[in-house]
């Protein structure tokens, strides 16, 4: 290969004045700019170029004839997935992010020690019972009742149709008879009358077909009659062993000298037992058709109630218009089926009202130096009267609760912020009424109670809880 050098010759190109395929308003101009250029011109290096034989390459064309509108498989395209490159930090990034992070730990740590320790702190007071009975009326018109609580009745006319089970028995059958010694340990004679009762131990009773006439005892021994007796009911239950029977219409002491005394068994005692309709059964089916109606009316009270009402129990009043069972007594059935007819009338309170009620009277009956007891309140209450005309009921209620001396949680709190377990403790075991402290921090490493007052608990039990 030749060396390139440059030309030794400095031989300069004169310049054209124009070139020869500008037209004429651009040669004008041209001519103009040229004129007004400067003489001094820089020139090149003249490099000669040498010629280099490249061979000629021959390819094969290959043709591939296909259908104008192919069917491709492009399941069978193998997708190349680009390589994902990873982004690297450089070291001042990553100086940088380590002071952050270093920043961002110590800046945990501090509100951690800061914010982080909280106390749980367990007061067990003296507390002292106190007894009230409140008076107070429910009216659905409270604006015209001073000193109220806020009412409402509930009443609606209802129809129900059901069946009770019959619970009453009678033994079909043959009553248990036999004969029986009658016993007289007085020396008086006993006149005993026709159809007198005798009892067994075990409560199975039988009556004396005749009238008898028991003779005095003697000095030597005691006196006796023979009595024909009968089982009161039919059944194997009047099929006794021979035992002592007593008669019912005598004491005690009187039983124990005048008595009756089977020295036979008695086994001719037989029948079953079938369900007979009794005064009982018309009862219970009545109940069951009250009890109906008021569960019917309860959920469709309880449905309107607003939230914040309660049914008042005391106050349900069902009246029957019609009461229609299929059967009567004495008839041998399983079932009673029935039908009833009737009004339920119930009247709701607002329990927040009613609570406040209960409180004042509570505050009210309270020693200065002393406070409720922070719990809920216990109470019974019973109906004194009710008008739903009127929309009234009043009520009396009998209220528990227990009371404290006065302690101000959040004075308490403020007290003890700040302060060794030890000596917080000995603070509140000194306070009157305190009987015992107990002081629990977290984390372990806390020993102090903490300095926020939102960081510290208090819950206060009564000494009397079991």
């Amino acid at each position: 290969m030749r060396d390139i050098k440059p030309t030794e010759s400095k031989r300069k190109t004169p310049r054209r004045k124009s070139p020869d395929e500008l037209p004429p308003e651009a040669q004008q101009l041209y001519e103009e700019h040229a004129a007004k250029a400067p003489s001094r011109r820089f020139t090149g290096s003249k490099v000669p170029v040498t010629n280099v034989h490249v061979p000629k390459q021959s390819f094969t064309r290959v043709s591939e004839e296909r259908p104008l509108f192919a069917k491709v498989d492009i399941t069978k395209r193998s997708l190349k997935k680009k390589k994902r490159i990873s982004m690297r930090l450089g070291k001042k990034e990553r100086t940088l992010l380590l002071s952050l992070l270093f920043i961002g730990l110590i800046t945990a740590g501090i509100a951690a020690f800061i914010f982080l320790p909280k106390a749980s702190i367990a007061l067990i007071v003296k507390t002292a019972p106190l007894l009230i009975d409140q008076k107070f009326v429910i009216s659905t018109n409270p604006e015209t009742s001073p000193n109220s609580i806020p009412g409402t009745v509930f009443s609606q006319d209802i129809r129900v149709e059901g069946s009770v089970p019959v619970t009453s028995t009678e033994t079909i059958g043959t009553k248990a008879t036999g004969t029986m010694q009658l016993i007289n340990k007085t020396f008086d004679e006993q006149k005993i009358k026709e159809r007198s009762r005798l009892i067994t131990k075990d409560n199975v009773l039988f009556y004396m077909k005749t009238s008898a006439t028991i003779p005095a005892a003697s000095n030597s021994g005691v006196a006796s009659i023979t009595v024909q007796v009968e089982a009161a009911e039919a059944g194997e239950q009047g099929n006794i062993a021979p035992q002592t029977l007593h008669f019912v219409a005598l004491d005690t002491t009187a039983q124990a000298l005048v008595y009756g005394q089977n020295t036979v068994a008695f086994t001719d005692g037989s029948g079953k037992d079938i369900k007979i309709i009794r005064d009982i059964d018309l009862a219970q089916a009545k109940d069951a058709a009250i009890a109906q109606a008021k569960t019917l009316v309860r959920d469709a009270a309880q449905a309107q109630l607003q939230v914040g009402w309660s049914l008042l129990e005391e106050s349900w009043d069902t009246k029957l218009t019609a009461f229609d069972p299929i059967g009567k007594v004495g008839d041998n059935v399983d079932a009673i089926p029935f039908t009833a007819a009737g009004t339920v009338r119930v009247m709701a309170f607002k329990d927040d009202a009613l609570m406040t009620t209960l409180e004042n009277a509570l505050k009210t009956a309270l020693n200065k130096d002393f406070m409720l007891f922070p719990g809920a309140i216990s109470y019974t209450k019973s109906l004194d009267s009710t008008n739903y005309e009127t929309g009234q009921a009043g009520i009396t209620a009998r209220v528990t609760h227990t009371t404290i001396p006065v302690l101000s949680l959040d004075t308490l709190k403020d007290k003890l912020a700040g302060r060794s377990k030890a000596e917080a403790i000995n603070y509140l075991q000194g306070l009157p009424g305190i009987q015992n402290a107990t002081i629990d921090t977290w984390p372990f490493w806390v020993k102090n109670v903490p300095e926020i007052p939102k960081r510290i608990t208090i819950k206060i039990s009564s000494d009397r809880q079991p």
